[in-house]
């Protein structure tokens, strides 16, 4: 298993990264291993239901932000 925590504070080593960290610990010592993508200063595309997901089997947003999650979800790309 693996955890994904995501780091939405324009300060990427401030409370929040010092917070996930803390839970990323935890969940280290229990065996889970995570991974802390920091996403503060970065523009977000929010869904818009566009289907291009299901018509061409992928995120029409492929965007430097898509391939970091993707290769932390995936283990690939």
């Amino acid at each position: 298993m693996k955890v994904l925590l995501i780091n939405g504070s324009p300060r990427a080593n401030g409370n929040t990264f010092t917070a996930l960290s803390e839970v990323a610990k935890t969940l280290n010592e229990e065996g889970i291993e995570t991974e802390i993508i920091s996403i503060g200063k970065q523009a977000v595309q929010g869904y818009i239901a566009c289907g291009m997901c299901g018509r061409e089997g992928k995120c029409t947003f492929r965007d430097d932000l898509y391939f970091r999650v993707m290769r932390a979800v995936n283990h690939e790309l």
